[in-house]
């Protein structure tokens, strides 16, 4: 699946989506989930924000309220929507759980040509 990152860019800006990934889409609903807060934006192809009610169901909600949603916890973390999800912020983040004493465990998966 191609990701469509159109409704998002306009509703934000290019600069503010520099910390989502495009997660799918069901039910005409583009779900896309913010790195840092781990929290999801879930837009139509029209940029209406929806809140999940059930698995693949979904309810239209204000497009500010759904921001907040992922705005929230970033300010907590003294970041924001322009903080990039990036191999420099993961790489400062394992620095400060170490420093605080606590072990960080980094699995890397790469594929290869096998089929199950």
């Amino acid at each position: 699946m191609e990701p469509n990152w159109k409704p998002l860019e306009a509703k934000l800006g290019a600069l503010r989506c520099a910390g989502f990934m495009f997660m799918g889409r069901s039910n005409g609903i583009n779900h896309y989930k913010h790195g840092l807060s781990r929290r999801y934006l879930f837009l139509d192809d029209v940029g209406r924000a929806y809140e999940s009610v059930r698995r693949n169901q979904f309810r239209e909600i204000p497009f500010d309220e759904a921001v907040a949603r992922v705005e929230g916890p970033l300010k907590e973390l003294g970041e924001t929507l322009e903080t990039a999800y990036d191999d420099a912020y993961i790489s400062r983040k394992e620095t400060a759980l170490r420093a605080a004493g606590i072990d960080v465990l980094r699995l890397r998966i790469v594929p290869e040509d096998t089929v199950v």
